[in-house]
């Protein structure tokens, strides 16, 4: 396990301490059903209660982090800009903060959330193990961490500019009119926006919505594109990436699973008003590896999709067999 993995299930098996395993098994499989349809939307709440918000943290808060912590690390890796402020938007029970501390210890988080049961519980989460909260201006635990602020996007309003912006696996909750006055309130609050969303079409479809709005906005787009032109792939495939992250004995027990692993699949979009480095290109499929050389699907810089065959006898061979899923591309040994 990472450290942030680590530290995230310490966290959950304090806070489930005493929860009878049985009736979170229920609640599991109705949150699952209804992540995995993506029938939530902007009226009804993802998670209602307590035990809800308990649910989704063990089943589905490991993976929303991996998945925030991978597109935070490409802004990070993209995006020359130092950030000290980060804004999370539809933050539920903290997987952003969790992502964003880890990879910039000390950076001043605010969590905007709607659902009082989803704060009360990344307030619980967040204390001790992760780091420091404020609530009504009050710091506790030994670490910097996230200010919790209740508010509904569907009205939401910055009152402040940030340096970073998150908004994770939230835009499916809200209306196309919201979604779009948010992104349009992102661009005009932050210098860097980070969107993830689920690795699914539709996910995809609304990734590349908000990506013409930044760029519509003056955002350059940093990663995963290395281009500012339209997304090359047909409406039959689209851009996603995978995670991958060890499951918990308990994880396995509540979702029926035999692996000791899951991969989260996503999408997510790194947009930004500070200069950038675009990666040479983008590998947007796993690598095939038939003897003695490396077939690699890339998303290049002139906005196309391309596929390059790395011979044994090539200079690269020996960074292509070490390249992954969403890794940049050089053609350079490593």
């Amino acid at each position: 396990m990472s450290f942030v993995d680590t530290q995230l299930h310490a966290a959950l098996v304090r806070v489930l301490a005493g929860v009878q395993h049985d009736v979170l098994r229920r609640r599991v499989i109705a949150l699952s059903d209804r992540y995995r349809g993506e029938r939530v939307d902007d009226s009804t709440p993802g998670m209602s209660d307590d035990l809800d918000c308990l649910a989704y943290a063990v089943v589905r808060m490991p993976a929303t982090c991996r998945a925030l912590h991978a597109a935070l690390l490409a802004a990070d890796r993209h995006v020359v800009s130092t950030f000290t402020t980060h804004l999370d938007l539809g933050g539920g029970t903290g997987a952003a903060a969790w992502a964003a501390d880890a990879i910039w210890p000390g950076i001043a988080i605010e969590t905007i959330e709607r659902e009082p049961a989803a704060i009360r519980l990344g307030r619980r989460l967040a204390d001790g193990e992760h780091g420091r909260h404020v609530v009504d201006g009050n710091q506790s635990g030994p670490l910097a961490g996230p200010r919790w602020t209740a508010a509904d996007l569907r009205h939401w309003s910055p009152h402040r500019e940030v340096d970073l912006i998150t908004i994770g696996y939230v835009l499916n909750e809200l209306s196309d009119a919201a979604r779009r006055d948010l992104i349009d309130a992102a661009a005009q609050t932050a210098g860097t926006v980070v969107i993830v969303e689920p690795g699914t079409p539709r996910g995809h479809r609304r990734i590349l919505d908000a990506r013409a709005q930044l760029i519509e906005q003056g955002l350059t787009i940093a990663a995963p594109c290395p281009h500012q032109v339209g997304c090359p792939l047909v409406p039959a495939d689209w851009c996603h990436f995978a995670v991958r992250l060890p499951r918990t004995e308990l994880h396995r027990v509540l979702k029926d699973g035999t692996r000791n692993y899951e991969d989260e699949k996503f999408s997510y979009l790194v947009a930004t008003r500070a200069p950038a480095h675009l990666a040479p290109a983008r590998v947007i499929g796993r690598p095939a590896r038939p003897k003695g050389r490396v077939i690699l699907d890339l998303c290049t810089t002139a906005g196309s999709r391309e596929q390059t065959v790395v011979p044994k006898s090539s200079s690269s061979y020996r960074a292509a067999r070490t390249a992954t899923w969403g890794d940049d591309w050089s053609g350079q040994r490593s």
